[in-house]
């Protein structure tokens, strides 16, 4: 947990679909770690109408972000699956996502690359001036893509900054080469090395050389990742996870009945630096995969933690093993669609018991599952 960075909430009525809610609404799941679950199972209407009264404080996982948004000419083509350009799209959900962030004390800067431009200086985060810029942005692209210039003008962007930073970085991987020592890749790593930053690719590559590029800045570090266009659009746990976890401290558990609306699956643990799924909860993730198979709009978000033991890269990089090591038995094993399954990482962050003991770091040694996108 960074510090300083919990932020009280509110008491809130499940009963109220708010648009905040909505949005964290497998956060809140993954959090509820108060409520025990003996076994995998659907939850009812009865569950989410009832009013369930829950405190809860959103925990920031970053304590700024840079929004470096792709304006070139080859975001004009359309994203696959819907009726949008890719650079109408992009604008489009960053437009919608800001309206549901809450205000957590996060720095913000959002710039185009292609050419570079300033809409939202580094400050303060304000979601009304950040409304005006995102709306600002272009709804079509021009020039080539400069993804090298993005990374040289980052360094000076993240001059001062104190904290960890996740940067947003929009790209196909299309880039015109400027001569220069280095690529997009080494500068990419030379900044790494000197902040503590996150970089969440936004990828709309198709060819093999433009993901590879693309793949190149995503493997920085451990926190790093490639999150392609398309499940960007549809799954706002990557842009929620990238900037703050939620911890909900009680939980009323209801009596179910009939109509299902969701489904919860114990948390699954994990031996000391292991990212193997033991067999005894291979049984839950099968029951989990077939409740996803019958239901073709639900979607699993898999977060992975570790205990307070080891270096922040080293629990960083363990808990994305856990992550995606489920993630991958969903997808591989029973035939998930990858788009369906989002994996988030979060290392020592958010434990769910205290690590003084041996028994309160197993219990934090953990992927823990929400299911949405049930109506």
């Amino acid at each position: 947990m960074l510090k300083g960075t919990s932020k009280k909430g509110a008491i809130m009525s499940l009963k109220k679909r708010a648009s905040l809610l909505s949005l964290a609404l497998s956060l809140v799941l993954i959090g509820a770690s108060v409520m025990t679950v003996q076994a995998a199972g659907v939850i009812t209407r009865d569950v989410i109408e009832k009013e369930v009264l829950t405190e809860v404080d959103f925990i920031k996982t970053a304590d700024n972000f840079v929004i470096l948004f792709d304006s070139s000419s080859s975001t004009n083509s359309m994203l696959k699956g819907t009726n949008m350009t890719r650079i109408q799209a992009a604008r489009k959900l960053l437009i919608e996502r800001n309206q549901l962030l809450p205000d957590l004390g996060f720095n913000a800067g959002l710039y185009t690359y292609t050419p570079w431009k300033a809409y939202y200086g580094m400050q303060r985060y304000d979601r009304d001036q950040m409304d005006r810029a995102l709306n600002a942005l272009p709804e079509r692209g021009s020039g080539p893509g400069r993804l090298q210039a993005a990374m040289s003008n980052l360094r000076s962007v993240l001059a001062g900054l104190s904290g960890r930073t996740a940067v947003f970085l929009f790209t196909d991987g299309r880039s015109q080469r400027v001569l220069g020592p280095k690529s997009a890749k080494q500068i990419a790593q030379s900044i790494a090395s000197d902040h503590n930053v996150c970089f969440y690719v936004i990828s709309s590559a198709v060819e093999r050389t433009e993901r590879r590029i693309v793949q190149a800045v995503s493997e920085i570090n451990a926190c790093s990742r490639v999150v392609p266009m398309q499940a960007f659009f549809t799954r706002p746990e990557f842009t929620t996870g990238a900037l703050f976890t939620v911890q909900v401290t009680s939980y009323v558990k209801l009596t179910p009945v009939s109509e299902v609306v969701g489904f919860q699956v114990p948390d699954i643990f994990f031996d000391f630096n292991k990212v193997n799924v033991k067999s005894v909860f291979k049984d839950d993730l099968g029951k989990l995969a077939m409740f996803l198979q019958e239901n073709p709009n639900a979607y699993a978000v898999v977060s992975g933690f570790t205990d307070n033991i080891g270096s922040e890269e080293v629990n960083l990089m363990v808990s994305k093993g856990r992550a995606l090591t489920v993630a991958n038995y969903l997808t591989q094993m029973h035939n998930i669609d990858p788009l369906r399954v989002v994996p988030l990482w979060f290392g020592k962050s958010n434990p769910t018991a205290p690590n003084t003991t041996e028994n309160g770091r197993r219990l934090n040694r953990r992927v823990e599952i929400a299911v949405g996108g049930m109506e």
